[in-house]
Parts: C-alpha cells; structure tokens; sequence
C-alpha cells in the first residue's frame, strides 16, 4: 500500500503551487506521511484520493516553535491569527484529525497546552478543546498531560464562565465568534451581530465539561469531578429545555437591552433552522427520539444542495441575503460545518438508533463532501483542492472568487489565503465513521464499518493505537483485525 501513498503524493506535488510552507515542505511529504499517517484503500476512489490529500494538507499545517508545536488553519499568516498563525477556532477539528498521527500525541498535547498558557488565544472562538483532548488522549492511551494540567484545564473553563456565562446557567456567544459570520439567526437586518444563547458554545461547554470530570476521576480529584459531572449534567438539561423546538435545535438571540434568559417563550416558532441545530448530538447530548432531523440534511428543501450541505435552511426568506464579505454562514456550504454534521450523524448511528438511513446517509454525505474536494483552474483542469467556502448552487470556492477578484488584499490574508485551509476534518471521517473505529476510554479497540453493500473491500494498515500497530481488512462482509507491537 506504500505505492498508493507514493502515487497519491507524486500527483498532489505535481498540481500545487507551493506558496508556503511550514516544518513539512513538499519535498518531504512522502516521507514524513510514509511515517505518520495510516494506509487506506478502498474501491471508492473519490474517498480514496481525497483522504490521502487531506492528509497531505493537514502537514502542511504542523509548524513547530520555541514553546512547541501549533497547527495552523491558514498557511499565509493572516492578520487575526497569533504569533505563530494559530487560531483555535478548528482545533477540535485538528485534534480529531490528528489522533489518528503516530505520533499526534507529540504534536497535539503542545498544541492544546498553548491555548491553556495563552487565554486570550484560548478563548478567541468558541471551542471544544478540552473534549478533543480527551480523545486523543483515549486514542494514544497517554492520559497524563489532562490529569498534569487539571487546573489549567478547570481555570480554561472558568473563564469562559466569567466572560459568556449567564445567570441561568448557560452560555452566550456571538456567530462571528463561533467563526460562522453573517448567520441567519446570528446577524440582524441591519448586517449586525447579536448576542445569543446558541447550540454551539453551550455544547462546547457541556462536552468540556463532562471531559474534565474524567481527568479529574483519573487524577482521584473527587471534588473537582463532581463539581464538573453536575456542569455537564446541568447545561445538558438546560440546553434540551431551551434550545430543542419541534425536534431541531436552534439558536435564540436577544438585544443588550433585554433580560437574555427570557428570550426563549419570545422566540418559539420564530428561529430558523441552521446547521449548528446538529451541534448537540455530536457530543451525545439529546435524548432519544428526534433523530429523523438529520433526514433534513436529504430534502432539497431544507439542507441538502448539489454542492454539499447548506448552513441554513434553503427555504428561509433570508437565505443567501446580500453582504458584501467572503465568510459567510447564510446558506453557504463550509467544510467546517460538514465536518461537524458527519460526527453528529455518526454518534447517531453510534448511540442513538440501528435505522439504516442513517447509515446510507452517512455514506452518500460522505461521498459528497469527498467529491468537493476539487477545482477547476482557469486552464480546465481539475485538481484537488480544499478552501474556506463553496457556493451552494454552482461549483465554485465562493471565497477564493471573491478574494481574488478583490485583488488578494493583505490585510484579508493575501495571494491564495484559503488555499490548503484546514478548518475541517475529514480522515477522522473516514476512520471513525466509515472504517468504523472506535477507542473505549479503557483502550478497546473495535471496529464497526459503515459501508455500501457492494463494497468488496476496504484497507486501513498502519494505525496506531496505544502503542500498537493495526491492521484492519474488509473482504466481502467480515472484518479482520491484525495488531503487532
């Protein structure tokens, strides 16, 4: 499988303009993907090509500095990122991702610590660091940098308590700082954002929550794990009591003037439906029995586009409303968005129901999302790309078109600012919810594919779990594990 890899690399070598690089140039990419990465192979080739360029991406994005390593979102520095060009908003992204590196832990637990040691940076976006941590924590075995940084972890969640914390419990946040400008429920017919009581941050926090209560159990800090267990617990109510409406999560937004907890009895039956309704079940935070939401993401009416899935509900009057910005959250499909929908629908079939809709449904969004993977140049050929954002109704990186016919401005991030963008996942797509994968807390290893029935076959050698080497094989049906230290 070695010889995929090669040809994978060759070709993706040939297409790119190299216009930045980081510690892995291209030069180096074969060998450094040769040791990092697990090998796949399967008769989707769609699947294939993109999950060996996406890795390919991703290493362009590993730069190491004096207080260790960062992973970056965009390769040419841009102007609201920090010293090193990090910005913390896809870190959950990077981290899922990157478990899967043989040595992801080496890069990742530097990565997370310096978002502890910088709060500032920390807390720029909205996140779900601390949840991330744990699972690559769970993936590596190594549980020690959480339980060592318990208290950096616990003052990292107090402060988001102090800066976006409501009297009710819940957590407020603003659409342009959960990096999703310019929403539908988020931005107001004045173009202006509002404050809001929305499905992400307040799933963030109750993810990060319950995390820290596990490396507290480890650490036998029983006060601190009860405290965070009864977070997680309480914003988990409050999120399925204020932010469920006809069986889809929603975001509720109030002005400066008004009391924020009395917003919800006002809004019912007038918020829109947005990609971030999906949010909550990512995390495993709803009861049973709205899963048939996540059909929605199949109705040309609602969700689903030729280009991908759309941020906002295609219906809505204010669909693709006019702004004059690159970023925007109104309809617009986001590699971000899909991403965090995929793990949404996989703990679904993971926790929540056997449907085999579901199943079908992750497969034919998956190979969807595959297929974006490409542009066409000026030239006519088709290469494989990844950017910030693509039109929902024609093939086009909607934020590449309007940057470069704005002349690639500095201050917006300059020449090919989206190129290579890693604000997304999708590796882990394909190993934790397509191959199946799965890491228990105490280290097992099983294996649950969720592939087409005509699929043959499927290859994923070489991925490294607690210190051992698997190999795992799909011919025909039955699933063969292989492991060697």
């Amino acid at each position: 499988m070695i010889d995929i890899l090669k040809r994978y690399v060759e070709l993706f070598n040939k297409n790119d303009e190299e216009c930045y690089a980081n510690d892995v140039d291209n030069a180096h990419a074969y060998e450094w993907l040769r040791n990092e990465i697990p090998l796949f192979s399967c008769p989707d080739k769609a699947i294939e090509e993109a999950y060996y360029f996406r890795w390919w991406t991703y290493r362009k994005h590993v730069k190491s500095a004096e207080d260790g390593y960062v992973i970056t979102e965009f390769l040419p520095k841009v102007p609201w990122s920090g010293v090193h060009n990090e910005i913390n908003a896809a870190a959950g992204h990077h981290i899922y991702e990157g478990r899967w590196l043989r040595n992801g832990r080496k890069y990742l637990t530097d990565y997370v610590k310096y978002f502890l040691d910088n709060p500032r940076r920390g807390h720029q976006y909205s996140a779900w660091t601390v949840e991330a941590l744990w699972r690559l924590s769970s993936v590596s075995g190594d549980f020690s940098f959480g339980v060592e940084n318990l208290p950096k972890l616990v003052e990292y969640y107090e402060e988001w308590e102090k800066t976006h914390g409501l009297p009710n419990g819940m957590f407020w946040s603003i659409d342009n700082y959960d990096a999703m400008e310019y929403s539908i429920s988020g931005t107001g017919e004045d173009l202006k954002p509002k404050r809001g009581i929305r499905p992400t941050l307040n799933s963030y926090m109750c993810a990060d929550a319950y995390a820290i209560s596990r490396f507290a159990d480890l650490a036998k800090n029983s006060e601190i794990a009860e405290i965070y267990r009864a977070k997680g617990d309480r914003l988990r109510r409050l999120i399925n009591e204020n932010l469920l409406e006809d069986g889809f999560y929603r975001a509720y937004h109030y002005s400066d003037a008004e009391e924020p907890c009395a917003v919800f009895e006002r809004l019912k039956g007038n918020q829109p439906r947005e990609l971030i309704g999906y949010i909550p079940w990512a995390f495993g935070i709803p009861e049973k029995g709205c899963e048939e939401a996540f059909l929605l993401l199949d109705d040309p009416a609602v969700f689903h586009s030729e280009q991908g899935i759309t941020t906002a509900d295609r219906s809505h009057p204010r669909y693709l409303y006019p702004v004059g910005h690159e970023c925007l959250w109104n309809g617009y499909v986001w590699p971000f968005a899909t991403s965090q929908t995929l793990n949404a629908l996989d703990t679904v079939i993971r926790r929540y129901s056997d449907d085999p809709r579901y199943k079908k449904l992750y497969f034919k969004l998956l190979k969807q999302y595959a297929e974006a993977h490409h542009r066409v140049r000026e030239d006519g050929a088709v290469v494989p790309w990844i950017d910030e954002v693509r039109h929902p109704e024609y093939d086009d990186w909607s934020s590449r078109t309007i940057l470069r016919d704005w002349g690639w401005r500095e201050g917006k991030g300059g020449y090919e600012r989206g190129k290579d963008y890693n604000h997304s996942a999708f590796c882990d797509h394909v190993i934790s919810g397509l191959v199946g994968v799965s890491v228990s807390d105490g280290g097992e290893l099983t294996v649950h594919p969720n592939v087409p029935e005509d699929w043959g076959y499927f290859v994923l050698d070489g991925l490294w779990v607690r210190n051992k080497r698997y190999r795992i094989e799909y011919r025909n049906g039955a699933v063969s594990v292989t492991c060697s230290n």
